[in-house]
C-alpha cells in the first residue's frame, strides 16, 4: 500500500499535515456518516467497481467501501492523514493511496464509477470549487455517480472571520481555524452539477459541538449521475 505523491502549494499542505498530527483531531473523523454507509449498502455491484474517496482524510469513508469490496482510490493532501489511513487499515488492505489536492488533474477520464468528496470541496475558492467539479465529470464514467457535501449560506460559519473573496471566509473560531471555506447556494449546485442528472438534493442541518459551543451546522449533501 504505497503513497504517490504529487505537487502541492506548501500552505494548505503545511496546514492539514499540522491538523492531522494532532491525535487530538481525529477522533471526530473516525466513524463514517450513516448516509454514506446507506450508500454503499445500496450500490449496485455490476455498475460500480471502482471507487475514489476524495479528501480522504483518516479513512472514515475509505474503509466502508474497501470492507464491501470495491476497488478504491483515497486521495488526501495531507501525508499525516494517508499515513494514519495506512495504520488504521492495515497493511494488507486493498487500497491505493495518493497524496494530492482536489483541484489536481490527477487521473485519466473514465476512471471511476463512483467519486465520493465529503466536506471536503468548499476548503477553497468558488473556482476552486468548480473546478473540482469538471474534474469529477471528467474522471467518471458515464453514468458514473457524485457524492458530495458543502455547506450553505445558513451555516453559523458563514460571515464568520475574514472574508477573502465573496462567500468565502477564513473563519476564526473553528476546529480547523485559518482554512478557506466557500459557502454554496442553489445556482452554485446547479452549476457544478453540469453534464450530470441530479438524483437527490437534501440540506442536512443540526447543532454541533464546537469547541464547547453549541453550532448550527448546514450542510448540502448532493447526488447526481455523471451524462
Amino acid at each position: 500500500m504505497a503513497v504517490v505523491k504529487t505537487k502541492m502549494k506548501s500552505d494548505e499542505k503545511h496546514h492539514w499535515d499540522s491538523f492531522w498530527q494532532d491525535e487530538a483531531n481525529r477522533g471526530f473523523w473516525l466513524e463514517p456518516d450513516e448516509a454514506v454507509v446507506t450508500l454503499v449498502n445500496g450500490l449496485n455491484r455490476l455498475k460500480t467497481r471502482d471507487v475514489l474517496d476524495l479528501g480522504c482524510g483518516i479513512g472514515r469513508h475509505t474503509r466502508p467501501f474497501i470492507d464491501a469490496g470495491f476497488q478504491v482510490t483515497a486521495v488526501d493532501i495531507s501525508a499525516n492523514a494517508l499515513a494514519a489511513l495506512k495504520h488504521n487499515l492495515g497493511e494488507e488492505a486493498k487500497v491505493r493511496l495518493i497524496c494530492g489536492n482536489f483541484t489536481q488533474d490527477l487521473f485519466a477520464p473514465g476512471s471511476f464509477d463512483l467519486v465520493l468528496s465529503w466536506n471536503v470541496l468548499y476548503h477553497g475558492t468558488h473556482d476552486q470549487f468548480m473546478q473540482a467539479g469538471r474534474l469529477v465529470h471528467t474522471w467518471l464514467r458515464p453514468d458514473g455517480l457524485f457524492f458530495f457535501t458543502c455547506p450553505t449560506r445558513r451555516d453559523a460559519k458563514y460571515g464568520n472571520g475574514e472574508e477573502i473573496a465573496p462567500h468565502t471566509y477564513r473563519p476564526l473560531n473553528s476546529i480547523h481555524p485559518g482554512d478557506i471555506h466557500y459557502f454554496a447556494d442553489e445556482r452554485d449546485i446547479s452549476d457544478i452539477l453540469s453534464g450530470f442528472i441530479l438524483i437527490s438534493r437534501n440540506v442536512n442541518e443540526h447543532y454541533w459541538n464546537n469547541q464547547g459551543t453549541q453550532q448550527f451546522s448546514s450542510y448540502w449533501r448532493i447526488l447526481a449521475k455523471r451524462i
